[in-house]
């Protein structure tokens, strides 16, 4: 942990890790959730906390707390989660996101079954919401899409930033069908004028809103409102190569369909998708004559969303088919948000993110609930939780509250 702490503020970079914000540990939990929550957490957390007071303290304003976590492992999960309450504890001043790392199918540690519901299970009850990023997503974006054969960690987290970025960057809200691009208009001289994130965008166009998203407080607000829909996916185009970028072509109208297809067939990645429920009349018909098919061919939906666009004519462009009521839950009064901003994202003309409460968590989920399922079946190394606080009871309790989402997901 020290090291990693330590390459960290060594990377070159523009920004770095201020040398007072860090906090380390020589010794780990053993991939054990019950001892990184129990025995570590308490350890350790009246010291992340007054660091965290520290900054508050140097804040002129607060948008929120954004935690980044394994659900796998011991420190990473049973840590994590630990901090995570007792920041719902000790600073309700603003909202309180995770970002979950879904480990590998192929298992990563034995007990990742146990650690992953127990992991969900608690963020769910203190986290005002949670975006799951998968190995397995990630994995096959570095090998398919972008022809790195064998990633290692800075090309997974390499695709998970960019997708976090994507989705966390000023972006500012638009109707979903777009308008017509209008010359910006003068921000009033005087006090306040170069507020930042209350000015209206520079040469985005006047179909903006003038004041940006939250990306914190409008994701909790709008995405995952919903207690029982805690659980976001992240869908971001185009995912590209290193150095084909000045080869590529694009057009908004390419780029959203694609992540639109991507959203109704649950997948991930740009490639291998099934176009079955592609909209179209007849092979060859064009988008603008389109015929919407059935909602039972609509192979995933959806609670809530938001549409980022970034990018050349991101303001104007019409995103209106991601509004399509055979997508969303059919009680979900307003389901879509749409933000843009004119700023490009790695270099693309056009970049377009996707962030959803939808059924895509399922499948993952429902696996990971039947092994462990089996494992505490044959009571599999509940001696060891046990040794640190955890009877079995607890354990079953995180399956069923884990249970109880996998439901609410499928009866969208």
């Amino acid at each position: 942990m020290e090291s990693a702490v330590a390459s960290a503020r060594a990377a070159p970079s523009p920004w770095s890790y201020a040398g007072c914000g860090s906090l380390c540990r020589h010794s780990g939990s053993g991939n054990n959730w019950a001892q990184g929550h129990n025995h570590f957490g308490p350890r350790v957390g009246a010291d992340a906390l007054d660091l965290v007071r520290r900054e508050l303290e140097a804040c002129d304003w607060l948008e929120g707390f954004l935690l980044l976590q394994s659900v796998a492992g011991g420190t990473g999960a049973g840590l994590g989660t630990y901090l995570a309450e007792a920041l719902a504890d000790d600073f309700r001043q603003g909202p309180l996101v995770n970002v979950c790392v879904w480990p590998y199918e192929s298992g990563e540690v034995a007990v990742q079954p146990y650690n992953a519901l127990l992991t969900l299970s608690h963020l769910s009850s203190v986290s005002d919401g949670l975006l799951l990023l998968q190995n397995e997503v990630l994995h096959a974006t570095c090998t398919k899409l972008l022809g790195v054969q064998r990633p290692g960690f800075t090309d997974l987290n390499g695709v998970a930033a960019k997708a976090l970025a994507a989705a966390l960057l000023p972006a500012w809200p638009r109707p979903a069908a777009g308008a017509p691009a209008q010359s910006p208009p003068r921000a009033a001289p005087g006090p306040g004028a170069g507020a930042g994130r209350q000015q209206p965008q520079p040469a985005a166009g006047g179909s903006l809103g003038r004041v940006a998203l939250h990306p914190l407080g409008d994701l909790a607000a709008h995405l995952t409102a919903h207690p029982s829909f805690r659980l976001a996916s992240v869908r971001h185009v185009p995912q590209l190569a290193p150095g084909t970028l000045d080869f590529t072509t694009f057009t908004w109208n390419s780029l959203l369909r694609r992540l639109r297809q991507m959203a109704v067939t649950g997948s991930f990645l740009e490639e291998g998708m099934q176009w079955a429920p592609n909209p179209a009349a007849a092979p060859g018909a064009s988008p603008s004559k389109a015929t919407p098919l059935p909602a039972h061919r609509y192979r995933n939906k959806a609670a809530s969303s938001m549409l980022l666009l970034r990018g050349q004519q991101a303001a104007e462009v019409d995103a209106a088919e991601f509004a399509d009521p055979r997508w969303h839950a059919s009680w979900a009064a307003d389901p879509l948000v749409v933000a843009a901003s004119a700023s490009r994202l790695g270099g693309c003309q056009m970049a377009a993110t996707l962030l959803a409460t939808d059924q895509a968590c399922v499948a993952p989920l429902r696996r990971m609930q039947e092994r462990a399922y089996r494992m505490a079946s044959a009571r599999a190394f509940l001696h060891q939780y046990e040794a640190h606080g955890m009877d079995e009871g607890q354990l079953l309790a995180s399956f069923a509250a884990i249970e109880d989402t996998i439901a609410s997901y499928e009866a969208l």
